[in-house]
């Protein structure tokens, strides 16, 4: 029997969904927000999707188009994020009031877009018990070639998407659920590995900004794939990749390396990928430097200065695409800080997207309690206090001041 699924985004990805899923026997409803109602006219005007390429294809009579956001998810089994993660907090917002107990949310792909749909969820009292998740990539490549209400699949993406609930204990319910759907994924072990381990935070930044020239003489006549990964900054992607497997040795993950993930994620080489890429960046301000450095290229810098893992390359492409697009984007940016998870410990995070406890609100309470007038009087000095006291007490200085005294 066919699930009811919401697909919130009517772009290339949330028709590819809805076009795919409606041909495999679901039920699916479109929402869009009303600064892109166009997408979801023109799939109204149809009496569906059009779809072409390598999936189920033919004509997808979608049960609903619209812009109205409790049409779309009431009743829903399963919701299908397929924005840009830089609506994510929008998307947040917006689900916010809608949402019921049993849904199953997924942020495709998230970056970390479970964080902050959690953050979101949080500051407006949602008590309703649904599960959050997010994958590594999108489960498709695909393009509204002829516009909205077409799409057009060229590639399945898989055979190892991961994917992961927030916290990671509902990670076996959130596969239940896709099953039936899709085949894919692949459960990860907590929502770090599919946002750390989206290939595009790697590939995407360092192609753009490292042939900013040529893209904008050429004014986005660029192949990146084809053109722009040369072997100086293949470097530069190798040191990000590099860095990112420190990252998760240091979490206790089995790290990987750039090439495995992305077999995993597209089946495929990065050669033969580059092969049938679309064309792309066409400008600095293009999603390639402003959705996935802030997005994510942030957060898994700050996940780095957490676990004292040094991310050098990382923070370079930070500061070079901030002065690049004039922007400050590591304190705009989705950082531990900005998900309000800046005061956790390493230990307290592993804790939090694993089991969803917050020990932080257990450290702030000890924190004030130490910091009173009382407690003060009682604490007791540390043996490295006490003996950094001592040294200087019998310090020269210290001993020629004792003397002047008397």
């Amino acid at each position: 029997m066919g699930k009811q699924i919401a697909v919130i985004g009517a772009g290339n990805g949330g028709t590819a969904i809805a076009g795919d899923l409606t041909l495999a026997g679901h039920t699916c409803r479109v929402f869009e927000f009303e600064d892109w109602a166009e997408n979801v006219t023109a799939i109204s005007a149809r009496g569906g999707i059009q779809v072409t390429g390598v999936a189920h294809t033919g004509f997808a009579k979608v049960a609903l188009a619209t812009t109205n956001i409790r049409a779309a998810v009431e009743g829903a089994d399963l919701i299908m994020v397929a924005t840009q993660a830089l609506t994510h907090t929008r998307v947040a917002r917006t689900l916010a009031p809608v949402v019921a107990a049993g849904q199953v949310i997924i942020f495709w792909p998230g970056s970390g877009g479970t964080l902050e749909c959690r953050r979101v969820f949080d500051e407006l009292g949602v008590t309703a018990d649904v599960i959050l998740a997010e994958a590594a990539t999108f489960p498709y490549c695909c393009r509204r070639l002829q516009g909205p209400g077409t799409v057009n699949i060229h590639r399945i993406d898989g055979p190892r998407n991961q994917i992961a609930a927030l916290p990671a204990s509902r990670t076996p319910a959130l596969m239940r659920a896709l099953d039936g759907v899709y085949d894919t994924v692949a459960p990860a072990r907590s929502i770090l590995e599919p946002a750390l381990y989206n290939p595009n935070l790697i590939v995407h930044p360092a192609g753009a900004l490292f042939n900013m020239g040529r893209i904008e003489y050429s004014r986005g006549d660029f192949w990146m794939y084809k053109e722009g990964i040369t072997p100086s900054v293949k470097k530069i992607i190798t040191h990000m990749d590099h860095e990112c497997q420190a990252l998760m040795t240091a979490l206790g993950y089995p790290p990987k390396t750039y090439d495995e993930v992305f077999h995993d994620l597209f089946g495929i080489t990065v050669e033969e990928f580059a092969v049938a890429s679309s064309k792309g960046p066409f400008s600095m301000q293009d999603r390639y430097i402003s959705e996935d450095v802030p997005m994510g290229v942030t957060l898994t810098a700050s996940l780095g200065r957490l676990l004292g893992v040094p991310t050098p390359t990382y923070d370079a492409i930070i500061h070079i695409a901030s002065v690049v697009n004039e922007t400050a984007y590591f304190s705009a940016g989705r950082t531990l800080a900005n998900l309000k998870l800046g005061s956790f410990s390493a230990t307290e995070l592993q804790e939090y997207v694993m089991t969803g406890n917050r020990p932080a609100a257990r450290r702030s309470t000890r924190q004030r309690v130490s910091a009173s007038p009382k407690a003060k009087g009682r604490a007791k000095a540390t043996p490295a206090v006490k003996a950094r006291a001592k040294s200087r007490r019998q310090s020269p200085k210290a001993k020629a001041a004792k003397k002047a005294k008397r």
